[in-house]
Order: C-alpha cells, then sequence, then structure tokens
C-alpha cells in the first residue's frame, strides 16, 4: 500500500488488517509510522522516484493498492510527475519483479473523468472530460497503468471522500459549527461523495476479488443536492448554520487571488482556479453498477449517518 499513512490510506490499512490480510507499506522517511507499526504492517523506506525502494516494495506481493498522489501542487507539471510518472514506474516496476500476473488497484478520481453531462451521471465507457490539472494527471496515471499489460490492474474512480481523519471537508464542518456555509449560487448542483470506510472496503475487493479488472466507479449511489449535504452537516455538528449564496464570479476572482498568493510564495493551496471549476460544474455523478457486479461492492454509509459519524470523531478528537 502506498500513501497508507494518509488519510485513506490508514483506512485501507485497517481494513486490511481486519481481515488478516498480511500489508507491507511503502513510506518516506519522515513519515509518522507509529500507527502502522502498532498494526503489525511490514515498512519499506522509499518513494516513488526511487527505483530500488519500489523493488524492495513490490517483491512477492501478491497487489499493488497504489493511493500515493498529489491533490495540490503549484503547476501541472508537479501533478503529472507524481500522479502519472510516479504510477507508471511503480507499475513497471512489479511488473519486472513478478513472476506471475499481480493485481495493481489505482485509486483515481472522477476528477478524471469529469462532472455529469446533462445530469447524467457519466460511467466507466465515457470519453474522460477532465476540468483541471489534477484530473488530467490521474487520467494520464490510469493510461499509463493501462500500458503495462503484464499486471491485473484495477482502477477505482472515487468522488469526495470523508470520514474520521478527513482534512479537506473538515472546512465545511468548521464553517458549519460557526454558523454559516457558503455554497455557489445559481443552478441546483448535485454530487455524490463516499466514505472513507466504504472506499476502504471498495480497494480491498478490488485487490482480493478474483479476475476483477478494468475502471470502475465507487460512491454512494445517492446524488444529493449541495444544500441538502450543507444541511446535513449543520444537523452533524448540532447547528442550524445559514447557508450563504456566493456568485459564480466571486468563487471565480476568490480562487484566482488564492492561486496567485500561493505563486508568490512558492506553496500550493487547495483552493485555486482549478476548485472553482469544479465547484461551479453542474454536478458530479457516477454510474456504480459495474463495481457491485465485479466487486460484489455497495456503499453501506448513508451520508447522514457518515457525517454524524464524522462529525462525533472531529469532536472526540478534538477538532471540533
Amino acid at each position: 500500500v502506498t500513501a497508507a499513512t494518509g488519510f485513506v490510506g490508514s483506512h485501507v490499512i485497517d481494513a486490511f488488517v481486519e481481515a488478516g490480510v498480511p500489508v507491507r507499506a511503502l513510506v518516506r522517511r519522515t513519515s509518522d509510522t507509529r500507527r502502522l507499526e502498532r498494526a503489525g504492517v511490514a515498512l519499506v523506506e522509499g518513494a516513488l522516484t526511487d527505483p530500488a525502494s519500489l523493488r524492495r516494495a513490490t517483491e512477492d506481493v501478491a497487489a499493488v493498492v497504489h493511493l500515493a498522489a498529489l491533490t495540490r501542487a503549484r503547476t501541472e507539471a508537479e501533478y503529472h510527475h507524481v500522479n502519472a510518472d510516479g504510477t507508471a514506474v511503480l507499475a513497471r516496476t512489479m511488473a519486472e519483479t513478478a513472476s506471475a500476473p499481480r493485481r495493481f488497484v489505482y485509486l483515481s478520481s472522477l476528477a478524471a473523468v469529469g462532472p455529469a453531462i446533462d445530469g447524467r451521471p457519466v460511467g466507466p465507457d465515457d470519453t474522460p472530460r477532465p476540468l483541471t490539472a489534477y484530473g488530467r494527471s490521474k487520467l494520464a496515471g490510469e493510461v499509463a497503468l493501462a500500458d503495462v499489460t503484464e499486471l491485473e490492474s484495477v482502477v477505482l474512480r472515487a468522488p469526495a471522500v470523508y470520514g474520521p481523519r478527513d482534512r479537506d471537508l473538515y472546512r465545511f464542518f468548521k464553517l458549519a459549527a460557526r454558523g454559516v456555509l457558503p455554497l455557489p449560487a445559481g443552478a441546483q448542483r448535485r454530487l455524490q461523495l463516499i466514505h472513507v470506510r466504504d472506499l476502504a472496503d471498495a480497494l480491498v475487493r478490488a485487490a482480493m476479488t478474483p479476475d476483477a479488472s478494468g475502471v470502475l466507479h465507487v460512491a454512494e449511489p445517492t446524488a444529493y443536492p449541495w444544500e441538502t449535504v450543507a444541511a446535513m452537516i449543520a444537523d452533524a455538528v448540532g447547528t442550524r448554520a445559514r447557508i450563504l449564496r456566493v456568485p459564480a464570479g466571486v468563487i471565480a476572482a476568490a480562487a484566482a487571488v488564492s492561486e496567485g498568493v500561493a505563486r508568490l510564495v512558492g506553496q500550493a493551496t487547495i483552493f485555486n482556479r482549478d476548485k472553482a471549476r469544479e465547484l461551479l460544474a453542474p454536478g458530479w455523478l457516477c454510474e456504480t453498477d459495474r463495481a457491485r457486479e465485479i466487486l460484489g461492492f455497495s456503499a453501506a454509509t448513508p451520508l447522514a449517518d457518515g457525517l454524524r459519524q464524522t462529525a462525533r470523531w472531529y469532536r472526540d478528537e478534538g477538532w471540533l
């Protein structure tokens, strides 16, 4: 498992350990590995840019679950270097060390295929139309993996992921706790999400289900308007947050300013013009039937329950 100390990775490790599956993790020298060590996970120190460490990590394993990715970067080249080139190097290394076909599970994103088309959920076979540099880099990672034909590859495209330990959607919980939630003004936008433990279940199934292959979309099948999500978050934190409607032009302008400031100080920011494009897209909807047919996977956590559970974790950990 790559990125095993991250938000999704930590839950994937939990799922494998609970299933009694021995796990090896590729970790950076600077990573906090105490949780992995307590779980009995074997550690290999290295990086996607270090082929020797990748050979040690992939030697004699039955499957790789590749989660490591940049979700914010200063340039498109930075995204591509990690999300596409890094995936290609890891897949080729696994193919070279393999004595028999082995499974490579790649966590991609709905950003790789793009938003809903005229309100219709996108399917795994639809022509990708990524809106952002991140989406294009994840799609390039999918293409790079498909080129390594010696491996059994499974690509899981996920929507926004939430749950305990998450720091991205956590911002919305903090705002709701303060009594206000900003949402884009204009036409109603709908989206699907997935609880991190459901995503971990899907990833474990992708690694262990015989004959699984191809591109699959994994999400809670229900689509929610942004307004409903906001109301559920407010309920989860115990407030009646006021919805603040923000015009699209204001969102785009604020994103451009945020991106410009980050560029001046040499840092990456998650709120940039690409993020504004995602927020203003007509909807993020996907077809999930194929994942159910191939993996037997259906998201088990309704959004309202998952948000309440997540808010409870934030309170218990002192985040709220």
